[in-house]
């Protein structure tokens, strides 16, 4: 993965200070040396081989965490769960709890930290809760009734249908959602001896249960159900009774208890924090086929980069207010800012505030009269802050320059450090200790922990999943009382699709074993020569064809492209430079040779149009590979990353197959409105299906053009599995580009194809993901776009299409029509190509699925060969193979179990 560590830096110089001059240590350095080169170049091979090598050499120590820093992790990771999220740990350390599960079935599980393999308790329930009280604990259970049953049904219907209305499915949650917070018990429960206690709390919507410091009430945000002006923070003693901590009207949420048990502090929230159905509104119309989205920004879920964002948080911009309730006599103070923590000794707090435009850092001293000091004010933005255990100094993140870094200063407002300096931004920083700090590097959808140590500015990540290629993006981190273990929610497998994230436990008191490294070493060094010779193999019978194309790339035409349609400026499909663009993009196809149209429609009162070129097949003209990416850029910037390096190299890609006819159709699809929600594929797809478009596979491009730093990576996106690896080939046979990849949909045009045709899907995407400080802003520049990289794109974008256009579409059908426990026949329906020459098969028990290998020339097979026994599950995969010796671009699998 990325080379990012100032750590690992700090730890080679130091080990080459200590090498002495004897010719081996030089040779051993310059051999590390040359690892490092081969590793930042792609050439994984060569690095890992080394890497191996000089770990075994007789100094070959001094090298062990740089290398383990470079290929994964160095700390120990323990796997907790499969499908995991909402992690808590006990304040004595013991436990540690977290949700799985869906709404309906959603469970909390406890373990033990120091044995988290297994499970102390699954309870059914939600807002689960440690006490101070070493055992004890509390959670929310909803009473089911046959209210709620209908209700999750409706909404269980509503969700199956191809196009839900969205309003009504909306509005159907939020009633469920009143009557859980109505019908909710408080359950008391012992850990040790598995009890429960149930506490009805009559009369009110309740939620965000929090323990008191001695852990003899529980405080809960409570409302009257006819409350619309206010509700209050409540208190719950051990015999049941309650009584209002607050009063007054407006809402208050988010209850913190401060240390010491003298405050609580709350937000005071501009509107209920109990969900209200709304009346059914009218909307207004969509695209053609469209569900209702909202315009702009907010319909993708996109927006500003941490550290960029405009300040306030209420509707409007307003200011965002929490309060310090003194428990003894009930008074309250109101503060205007945001981000609000306490140091663990409960004698400090700190919050971000506002003087006219600028930031400030504010210190409050627990104790009366709670009066704020500055200790830091700046014209940039401070997006969070939080103070060291014992209120001595405070970590913030602040804009610097183009996006969000960390700092560090001193609860006085002197002696400020700068701890990160990556161009990503960085977030969201905590204490784990006096001298270390962890906080969040990257974009909300590609987050990753960094450590950093105070006394020597060292950092390092802490958690990955060990691969060459797959990210792995991180969404929960909680930190034990030590300091010494964290609790994560990760997609570890790179998989954004499914929904499930991982549970992991990284103990920063142990590192990998020497043995736990070479194992990595191999393992991802067998893959990555496994990738390596199949890429070989399946581009062989085109790979001629495929340099001659990719050797007619031409930086000049990509800068003329980017250059064109960047000085369009924004290209939002309400905006002129919409409709210059989508001029430019068919002008430019046209001088190609291709005979374009503008697929026009409109939506929300404007008109505006997707740009489409075609490449009629030479053998299955009615098969079609789409070749897309969006042309349109937000509002309030020019795009040259987002998306109009995507659009140079597709129209690269078109011009330099202008000429190569391939076996599949390929369409040229330049889309517009994605930025509005995706409206231009969408309308694409309509007409599609309409059409009774025979879609095979889809390349779509978004973001390609940015560079972190000196190298040329990006990161494919995709749904199947067999198209990503025929772009891994793609990269490396036919370009310097590196790929990793992420199995990803997410708020680009590849979602609506996923949702129509499902997995046949695949793309590149910006490395890291939405890393870029550009992102969304006016700062989306042509200066900020690598034409080197966009040169490689180009190359690996050609040869991807070229493959799978060339390739059979993996077949359709494939079932078992005869199973037992020593033979089986299995059915497909026949490829729709006409050169299919035969069809290859891997069948085996589940825990050996490649045992057995055949080829067959009909659309059946006899199998035979194994046996298994009853309950054990036989899996079959299959691939259709061309007159070329070209094998389906993916594979059909099914599975039959012994009855």
């Amino acid at each position: 993965m990325k080379k990012t560590l100032l750590y690992n830096f700090v730890f080679l110089l130091a080990a080459l200070a200590t090498s002495g001059v004897s010719g081996g240590q030089n040779a051993l350095d310059e051999r590390f040396d040359a690892a490092r080169l081969a590793w930042d170049t792609g050439n994984f091979v060569r690095a890992l081989e080394d890497f191996e090598a000089i770990l075994k050499s007789p100094d070959g120590g001094r090298f062990f965490e740089p290398i383990a820093l470079l290929t994964g992790e160095l700390f120990k990771t323990t796997e907790v769960a499969k499908d995991g999220r909402s992690v808590r740990i006990s304040p004595d350390g013991r436990y540690a709890a977290y949700e799985t599960g869906q709404r309906q079935s959603l469970v909390t599980r406890v373990i033990a930290l120091a044995d988290p393999t297994k499970t102390i308790a699954e309870i059914r329930g939600t807002n689960f809760i440690f006490s101070p009280s070493p055992n004890a604990a509390a959670f929310l259970r909803v009473a089911d009734t046959p209210e709620t049953a209908a209700l999750r049904k409706e909404i269980e219907t509503l969700s199956a249908q191809a196009t839900p209305d969205r309003q009504t499915l909306a509005n159907k949650q939020r009633q469920l959602a009143l009557l859980e917070a109505k019908s909710a018990d408080l359950i008391f429960y012992d850990i040790a001896a598995k009890k429960e206690r149930r506490q009805k709390i009559e009369g009110f919507l309740k939620s965000s249960p929090v323990f008191s410091s001695d852990g003899r009430e529980v405080y809960f945000v409570g409302a009257k159900e006819t409350d619309t002006a206010s509700n209050e923070i409540y208190a719950l003693s051990e015999k049941g009774v309650v009584r209002p901590l607050t009063s007054g009207t407006g809402f208050k949420t988010n209850p913190v208890v401060v240390p010491g048990g003298k405050y609580i502090l709350y937000t005071v929230a501009p509107q209920t924090p109990f969900p209200k159905p709304q009346a059914q509104a009218p909307t207004q119309p969509a695209a053609p086929g469209q569900a209702p989205a909202a315009g702009g920004q907010a319909a993708r879920g996109g927006g500003p980069p941490a550290g960029q964002g405009p300040r306030g948080g209420g509707p409007g911009g307003a200011p965002r207010q929490f309060a310090v309730l003194a428990l003894a006599d009930g008074t309250m103070k109101t503060f205007t800012g945001s981000s609000h923590s306490v140091s663990t000794d409960g004698t400090t707090l700190v919050y971000v505030g506002q003087d006219g435009t600028d930031s400030t850092i504010n210190l409050v001293k627990l104790e009366r009269p709670l009066t704020p000091a500055v200790i830091k004010k700046t014209s940039e933005r401070i997006g969070s802050a939080s103070l060291a255990p014992d209120g001595s100094g405070v970590v913030f993140d602040m804009s610097y320059t183009r996006n969000g870094e960390i700092f560090y200063i001193m609860s006085d407002g002197k002696n400020e450090v700068r701890l990160s300096r990556e161009i990503e931004p960085d977030r969201a920083p905590k204490f784990l200790n006096r001298l270390q700090v962890f906080a969040v590097k990257g974009e909300p959808r590609y987050s990753r922990i960094y450590l950093y140590d105070l006394k020597t500015l060292g950092n390092l990540r802490v958690f990955h999943n060990n691969t060459l290629r797959t990210i792995s993006p991180e969404y929960e981190w909680v930190a034990d009382p030590t300091g010494t273990k964290l609790l994560i929610v990760s997609e570890r497998d790179g998989d954004t699709i499914s929904g499930k994230r991982g549970v992991y436990i990284v103990d920063l008191a142990k590192k990998i074993s020497t043995d736990d490294l070479f194992a990595r070493l191999r393992e991802n060094l067998s893959a990555e020569k496994a990738l390596r010779a199949w890429g070989e193999t399946t581009f062989a019978p085109i790979r001629a064809a495929v340099q001659a194309a990719v050797d007619r790339v031409s930086v000049t035409k990509l800068y003329d492209y980017e250059e064109a349609l960047f000085n369009l400026d924004s290209k939002y499909y309400t905006l002129p430079g919409n409709k210059l663009a989508a001029d430019y993009i068919y002008a430019q196809l046209k001088s190609f040779g291709y005979a374009p149209e503008l697929q026009a429609f409109e939506t929300r009162g404007t008109k505006t149009a997707n740009v489409l070129a075609t490449l009629t097949g030479t053998e299955n003209p009615d098969l079609v590979v789409v070749l897309g990416g969006h042309y349109d850029s937000v509002q309030r910037g020019p795009g040259a990353d987002d998306n109009s390096s995507s659009v140079a190299v597709n129209l690269e890609t078109a011009r330099l197959l202008a000429k190569t006819p391939l076996p599949c159709t390929v369409v040229f699809a330049f889309f517009t409105a994605e930025e509005a929600g995706e409206l231009g594929s969408r309308e694409f797809i309509r007409v599609a299906k309409e059409n009774q478009l025979k879609i095979a596979a889809v390349l779509n491009n978004d973001m390609i053009g940015w560079a972190n730093d000196f190298r040329l990576d990006d990161t494919i996106r995709f749904a199947s599995y067999g198209l990503r690896d025929i772009q891994h080939a793609a990269a490396f046979l036919f370009s310097n580009l590196v790929t990793y990849d992420t199995h990803y949909v997410r708020s680009t045009d590849a979602a609506p194809f996923y949702d129509a045709y499902g997995s046949i899907v695949s793309g590149l995407g910006s490395y890291p993901v939405l890393g870029s400080p550009y992102y969304h802003q006016p700062t989306d520049l042509l200066e900020t776009v690598n034409h080197q990289l966009l040169v490689e794109a180009a190359k690996f974008n050609t040869a991807s299409v070229m493959m799978v256009a060339s390739s059979p579409t993996p077949i359709q059908g494939l079932k078992a029509v005869d199973f037992k426990s020593e033979s089986a026949e299995v059915v497909w329906t026949p490829s729709p190509e006409k050169d299919i020459a035969s069809y290859v098969l891997e069948f085996g028990p589940e825990k050996d699925p490649k045992a057995f290998h055949m080829t067959v020339q009909e659309p059946r097979a006899k199998l035979a060969g194994f046996k298994l026994k009853k309950g054990e599950t036989l899996t079959v995969a299959v691939k259709a193979v061309n007159a070329r010796g070209i094998q389906s671009w993916d594979w059909a699998r099914t599975a039959a179990v012994v009855k």
